[in-house]
């Protein structure tokens, strides 16, 4: 029987801090570029680890990285989920998860046989133009809701998403993203997510990732993250706005 009290936000971080570890010492070993964005960079930059309310963490790589990652990494304690199937209780996003396996956690479709994990989001090449680069984004971002949706049963879900199959839409994402248009584009973006459209980014960051402490370890992060961060949380992002997933996570029994 699975415990009953969730865990606390200090057993959440330390948790997530060394599947933070793993992937940081398994893409070191193999050659992968990744960079910590989001909240994570944020919090390494303004806290020097987690931002003391955030529940997650985030990696960036290029498709290219991001591909050869989710073919080969191998963990003897953590679980890469991408592009699962509607039965394992969680719909495929264009993202992976590396997983807890040790946690759960119950969302609005059902119970998850892991609650604790690191997103890593995929990062696509991108039209220069403004207005081809948000339609182009917004194909992606339209079949992400169609999965979304193909998750729940309520009525405009139903509306949305019922007259193609969980698989179709998969697909149908996954070819949008691997017959990419635009490879020789300059610049890259978060294209999966509420920050899409504020993370388009030089691809060539890629090319001078330094280092950064976070909970007093070191990893990968871009040289320039006073642009990232700008670009993504506006000229204030030293200014603290209090906020959390708030997703309660239980200890599953030994």
């Amino acid at each position: 029987m699975d415990k009953n009290e969730p865990i606390s936000l200090k057993e959440k971080h330390k948790l997530i801090l060394e599947i933070m570890k793993d992937i940081d010492r398994f893409c070191r070993a193999n050659d992968i570029r990744y960079t910590l964005s989001s909240g994570t960079l944020l919090g390494a930059v303004r806290h020097g680890g987690f931002i003391p309310w955030d529940d997650d963490a985030d990696i960036f790589m290029l498709r290219k990285d991001f591909d050869r990652f989710i073919h080969i990494y191998k963990s003897d304690r953590y679980k890469l989920v991408y592009n699962f199937n509607p039965q394992e209780k969680l719909s495929p996003s264009g993202i992976a998860k590396v997983a807890d396996t040790t946690t759960w956690l119950k969302d609005s479709t059902g119970k998850l046989d892991f609650g604790c994990w690191v997103d890593v989001f995929p990062l696509e090449a991108v039209p220069e133009d403004p207005k081809e680069c948000r339609k182009f984004m917004h194909s992606i971002m339209r079949v992400n809701n169609r999965m979304y949706h193909r998750r729940h049963k309520d009525i405009v879900s139903i509306l949305k998403s019922y007259h193609h199959s969980f698989g179709w839409w998969m697909r149908k994402l996954d070819s949008i993203v691997r017959d990419n248009p635009h490879e020789g584009s300059p610049l890259v973006a978060h294209a999966v997510g509420s920050d899409n459209y504020r993370t388009v980014i030089p691809k060539a960051w890629f090319d001078n990732l330094g280092e950064i402490e976070f909970e007093g370890y070191r990893f990968k992060a871009f040289s320039d993250t006073d642009s990232y961060l700008r670009k993504v949380y506006g000229d204030d992002y030293m200014t603290p706005k209090q906020w959390s997933h708030d997703v309660k996570i239980y200890k599953k029994d030994e």
